[in-house]
């Protein structure tokens, strides 16, 4: 799967922002303000919406009023990304859609819709859309058979207008691209990491395969390579032997208290 565009609007300091034909890796140089973290927060927003729900992940921020750019509190927060995902055997270019606006004062999805055109030509068609926790999603979307008005639609109510609607649908399997997405948003990682947080020993609580968002895991994280991925571990040993200047080596050591620690062995000495 591949992130390959993305739009914002009215994100934070993110009023109107479109990307397109995004690399692999990706270095984002501005000044302090231009809105890099918040950039990179709308990935940690959606994870979040998934595994909870829009309400959550906005309160997480300071609510919808903090989240929504000043000025335009009356208009909705817009994501929309292009991901070229894997279905039924081949790449699809996807369009996800997702506006976020208030209701009475409480947030709810004005649009959700995911959409892709299912053979080499044609239009891009809507497999899933839902307004405020009501819509439809395609289940025999891979029947090449059938026309597109021809698909079957389920008709769907959730049980709240700020649930994501790939969060229920993308468990079901015929759901194809939903399900593909959902994986992906769930499989995202952000991290913000702070290279003081992650000095010094850490007691060993909470997951070890990912680095935490600020790093202050990183020994535990070393660990787990350690132990479960050695052949993985070794290649970071050795690029960090190429890159730091005037070291020999560095050796992994397991201490009689089960803790990791690195030796690192100066050329001068």
């Amino acid at each position: 799967m591949k992130l390959e565009a993305i739009r914002i609007q009215n994100y934070r300091a993110i009023r109107k922002l479109h990307v397109k034909d995004l690399p692999s890796f990706m270095v984002v140089v501005g000044a302090n303000g231009s809105g890099k973290s918040t950039f990179f927060d709308v990935f940690g927003f959606l994870r979040d919406a998934l595994r909870g729900n829009v309400r959550q992940a906005l309160d997480a921020r300071g609510r919808f009023q903090e989240v929504v750019t000043r000025g335009h509190e009356n208009e909705t927060i817009l994501i929309e990304l292009l991901v070229r995902i894997p279905i039924a055997g081949s790449l699809r270019k996807v369009t996800y859609h997702l506006e976020i606006g208030l209701d009475d004062k409480r947030p709810s999805i004005r649009k959700e819709i995911l959409r892709y055109t299912r053979g080499p030509r044609g239009r891009p068609f809507d497999f899933l859309s839902f307004t405020n926790g009501r819509g439809y999603a395609v289940r025999n979307e891979q029947d090449l058979s059938k026309r597109d008005e021809e698909l079957d639609r389920d008709d769907q109510v959730l049980d709240s207008p700020d649930i994501l609607a790939i969060k229920g649908l993308g468990q079901f399997e015929r759901f194809k691209a939903a399900s593909a997405l959902r994986q992906l948003l769930e499989n995202w990682h952000v991290s913000d990491f702070h290279i003081g947080a992650a000095r010094g020993r850490k007691e060993a609580t909470g997951t070890t395969e990912h680095l935490s968002e600020t790093g202050d895991n990183l020994p535990r994280v070393a660990q787990y390579l350690y132990e479960n991925h050695r052949e993985a571990f070794d290649v970071i040993l050795a690029k960090m032997k190429r890159r730091v200047p005037g070291l020999a080596g560095v050796e992994p050591e397991l201490t009689q208290d089960g803790y990791l620690i690195l030796r690192f062995r100066d050329g001068s000495f």
